[in-house]
């Protein structure tokens, strides 16, 4: 909240239901369109998921690798969604 407005929100858990059909990373693609900005998520050499930013939306989903699910939709003014 900026002001007493709400400035962004975020959608997570049962309230992604309505992706549950993308089943890889090329569906999600295919869905949200090509990301201004991507960036593998790795830990341990292990490739966890990928945090994928839409300027002109101001919007960020993480793409969860282990799961192959959207697990995150940040919506509005978050860090990262509106450009470097």
């Amino acid at each position: 909240m900026r002001a007493g407005a709400v400035v962004g929100f975020a959608v997570y858990g049962p309230h992604l239901s309505h992706f549950a059909q993308l089943a890889s990373y090329e569906e999600f693609l295919a869905a949200f369109g090509t990301p201004d900005r991507a960036r593998e998520d790795e830990a341990y050499g292990d490739l966890m998921g990928y945090d994928t930013y839409y300027w002109g939306a101001r919007k960020h989903v993480r793409w969860d690798a282990w799961d192959d699910r959207v697990s995150l939709i940040n919506l509005g003014a978050f860090e990262g969604n509106s450009g470097p």
